[in-house]
């Protein structure tokens, strides 16, 4: 930040592009930065940004629009205290998310609509302080794990613009990695929040479901579909009393084999992390996890998608669909499931989640909270590897994703460390990045036991 003084000798700031990251925000915030000279950056940033990835935005706000809401905010409280927790905090939300006179198009601009009133989540963001910036890309009726089924256009990793940037919350990845936003409004069904943030070096939470309300969220599989947000850095959550004691459990070897070999050495890294942290390392039953994995995409689930279109509409319009989602859709119908394989369904998800519910548990005895923890993704695919089989790698890419959001699991995609990735004589440097799941409901928890790994997880060290 520049600074001046004024005639007075009162130190005046006229320019501010420091990070954006909610912490330092508001410790900027603190000593005299305003959210005008805070906007000014974000949009100069945007600006530049357009070179690299025009399509990120589907829809940005003006800059006098955002100007106005930073000049009321502060107009409101002029004073440092008494500011709401996300005074000046700039935030994107993914465009499945209603906010009011602005078109949700879902990613789908055929099925574009206007809405009249914000989704819940939105509104309570502006009531806390934050200032909205834009809506961003995202994959075709929020479904994909690649971020390459956008008719808006197809992003990459902010890493590389070879490697794919995940999906299906795909800009919201994008807005925060960059620094132009603090945090984005995200959906996840399958994974959508979880894998860009790991193709991209955030955090990616997801909550227990309904702990964040969905109204106002366009639905991608009702019944599976959580809300939460992309982070650089973990939000302050209210401490617990005492050291976090924890066991973990990790996929089988068998299970592992589908991992890339840098990822199986990057996950080793980080189990022994883990170890000497003082994390136990427990064998858990991993049957439950991978059977429920299967019933998202294998099953009947993936046939909820067609119930958010309007009756009638897939048979009579699936051309005006990207191709790849229509291929999902015709495959799914072409099983011909009935009420009966639904059902079949709900009972097999009831019965994992009863086991799962015996094994990812709080120890009554010590308060050890018991966790499995897998690598968000097995591989990071290029742009090209994905447009040569486009459903088969998004399904591998989900072989430790799925199955938390059919068991309603606690999810926290976390980074740790990066390694060197060769394409086409091309080298990037990627980030690699593990999840940690908890039981239903167990959030808080699993919350303060990551805060407690930080420097943990964040010292793991770089693949040479």
């Amino acid at each position: 930040m520049t600074r001046e003084w004024d005639s007075e000798g009162e130190e005046v700031m006229d320019r501010w592009d420091s990070s954006l990251d909610i912490t330092n925000l508001t410790l900027d915030y603190e000593v005299g930065v305003t959210p005008q000279l805070v906007v000014e950056a974000i949009y100069e940033r945007i600006e530049a940004y357009k070179e690299v990835q025009p399509s990120l935005w589907i829809h940005l706000e003006s800059i006098d629009n955002v100007m106005s809401a930073a000049d009321e905010l502060y107009r409101r409280w002029p004073e440092k205290s008494g500011r709401p927790p996300l005074w000046g905090v700039p935030f994107s939300v993914k465009d499945s998310f209603d906010v009011k006179g602005v078109p949700t198009t879902i990613g789908c601009p055929v099925l574009a609509f206007t809405p009249t009133s914000s989704a819940l989540v939105y509104q309570r963001c502006l009531d806390a302080g934050a200032i909205f910036i834009g809506k961003t890309n995202m994959e075709q009726l929020a479904t994909g794990m690649t971020g390459c089924r956008s008719p808006y256009g197809t992003l990459h990793s902010t890493f590389s613009q070879s490697h794919i940037v995940g999906g299906s919350s795909s800009g919201s990845a994008v807005s925060v990695s960059k620094g132009l936003v603090s945090f984005s409004l995200g959906s996840d069904t399958a994974g959508s929040i979880r894998v860009p943030a790991m193709f991209n070096g955030l955090l990616g939470f997801k909550p227990t479901k309904g702990t964040v309300s969905a109204q106002g969220v366009s639905p991608a599989c009702l019944h599976q579909d959580c809300v939460y947000l992309f982070l650089v850095s973990p939000l302050k959550i209210r401490k617990l009393s005492g050291r976090s004691r924890f066991k973990f459990g990790t996929p089988p070897d068998s299970a592992l084999e589908v991992c890339m070999p840098i990822y199986r050495k990057q996950f080793d890294h980080v189990v022994a992390a883990l170890e000497s942290s003082g994390g136990q390392r427990v064998e858990l039953d991993w049957t439950p996890f991978a059977s429920a994995n299967e019933l998202l995409y294998g099953g009947t689930f993936v046939l909820e998608r067609l119930t958010t279109l309007p009756e009638g509409w897939f048979d009579n319009n699936k051309e005006l669909l990207h191709p790849v989602i229509r291929s999902v859709f015709e495959g799914a119908l072409a099983r011909h499931s009935t009420a009966i394989h639904v059902f079949n369904d709900l009972h097999k998800q009831a019965k994992y989640k009863r086991m799962v519910e015996d094994i990812l548990t709080i120890d009554n005895e010590d308060g050890a909270l018991t966790v499995m923890v897998v690598p968000t993704t097995p591989f990071h695919p290029t742009i090209d590897e994905v447009s040569q089989d486009p459903i088969g790698i998004n399904g591998k890419l989900g072989a430790f994703a799925h199955f938390a959001n059919v068991l309603d699991l606690v999810a926290l995609a976390v980074p740790c460390g990066t390694y060197e990735s060769v394409d086409s004589g091309v080298i990037a440097r990627l980030p690699f990045g593990i999840t940690i799941l908890a039981g239903t409901g167990l959030d808080r928890q699993l919350l303060h036991l990551v805060k407690g790994l930080e420097d943990t997880l964040r010292d793991i060290e770089d693949d040479e």
